[in-house]
């Protein structure tokens, strides 16, 4: 038995390098770290994954042999927006996307985009049907009026893929006419995560109808470190537990709020408090207003009267198109700020509605809060990424609720 021993750690050793011995009361203990096969090293290269291809799911058991979920890979773009890559058409087009949840509609930019007469178009990805023998015509126009962000173009039908999933015949928008800032986004257009509310069908929805994803929920994980250009995930047809956090072992409870009709995740939030001590602070929108929940961003958009309380409080002065920015030597010495949701608190502290920006010998550090600038978002709050990054975010599809619980 001893020789067998011998052996069996001789041999171990020379198969996985990677272990710890310990010897205990007449008892040897051998702890192994299994290493990535040949195989797996080159499904997983970084070369791969900067693309959004990640085969983690191929090692993981799957009911049935058929994916009922999916996760998307979304990444950071200048700590200011959040994207993901998806495929059109066949052979595919690869387009940089922002998933949405403020938008029902999915639209990516035309190649039919003048440049010349849309400034906007300059610097990205067109999608081009006529490369694709998968797409089918539409030509209905879209126009969306939103005062001086205004967007026009045509439906089409094409098959949509991302991560391991695909909904077919898609309904979008190729949109041909975009606002000139949008010359500054990464984006070649959106996803649309947002609510169903007449014939159309949001890709979500498609994916349902298609049964390409059993459960109707998703949630929105977005990572905190700024320093990564990794984003986070959208989980499709699930809520992952590892991105709850947990006290005393315990996950923290989610609270749910009933969402209203329309296309939007709008709810009720009860109040906004500046809190400067635990004696005193100040209320904003006291009567309770609502709120959308947006991931294409990682501001928090207020009304004016709101937002400016909140920025002379903070000493924010304006420095470009309704950016403000703080001394970055007063971020940890700013009031917090609580967004008071089905009765819960759920707060922020300065570093975390600051976002610090540097570029070789020059940091500025810029405030998340933004006045409201779009008709649409009038007498609005928006819940950007600065508060969707502290707080893992559940959209409930069939029972029309969403869920915000801390992220771990």
């Amino acid at each position: 038995m001893n020789y067998f021993i011998i052996f069996f750690v001789i041999l171990t050793a020379a198969l996985c390098p990677t272990l710890s011995l310990e010897i205990k009361n007449g008892t040897l203990r051998i702890e192994l770290i299994r290493q990535k096969t040949t195989r797996e090293e080159h499904l997983n290269a970084p070369s791969l994954k900067e693309y959004g291809v990640n085969f983690d799911w191929f090692y993981k058991k799957h009911h049935g042999g058929n994916r009922t979920n999916d996760s998307i890979a979304l990444y950071r773009y200048l700590d200011n927006e959040f994207y993901g890559k998806v495929v059109i058409g066949h052979p595919g087009q690869t387009l940089n996307v922002a998933f949405d949840t403020a938008w029902s509609l999915s639209w990516v930019l035309s190649s039919k985009c003048n440049e010349w007469k849309s400034i906007g178009c300059w610097l990205h990805n067109r999608y081009d049907h006529t490369k694709s023998s998968e797409y089918k015509k539409d030509n209905r126009p879209y126009v969306a009026n939103e005062g001086k962000y205004n967007l026009t173009g045509f439906y089409s039908y094409d098959n949509f893929s991302i991560a391991h999933s695909n909904a077919t015949a898609q309904s979008f928008v190729e949109m041909v006419t975009v606002p000139w800032t949008f010359l500054f986004n990464k984006i070649d257009g959106v996803l649309g995560l947002g609510m169903k509310t007449d014939s159309y069908n949001p890709f979500f929805y498609t994916l349902l109808a298609q049964k390409k994803i059993q459960n109707p929920i998703f949630s929105i994980y977005l990572n905190r470190d700024r320093q990564s250009n990794k984003g986070g995930n959208i989980l499709l047809g699930f809520v992952e537990p590892k991105h709850i956090h947990v006290t005393n072992k315990v996950p923290d409870p989610i609270t749910y709020l009933a969402v209203d009709a329309g296309q939007y995740w709008k709810f009720t939030m009860d109040r906004v408090e500046i809190v400067y001590s635990s004696k005193s602070n100040y209320t904003l929108c006291p009567n309770g207003c609502k709120v959308i929940a947006d991931t294409s961003t990682n501001t928090i958009v207020g009304p004016q009267a709101d937002i400016d309380k909140i920025h002379d409080d903070i000493k924010a002065k304006n420095i470009f198109l309704n950016r403000y920015s703080v001394d970055c030597e007063t971020v940890n010495k700013l009031p917090k700020i609580d967004f008071i949701l089905g009765g819960q608190p759920f707060r922020l502290e300065g570093s975390e509605y600051i976002i610090k920006m540097s570029y070789m010998s020059f940091t500025v550090c810029l405030s998340s809060f933004v006045p409201t600038a779009t008709p649409s978002e009038t007498g609005l709050w928006v819940l950007g990424g600065a508060f969707l990054s502290e707080y893992y975010s559940i959209y409930d599809v069939f029972n029309k609720k969403i869920g915000f619980v801390k992220a771990a």
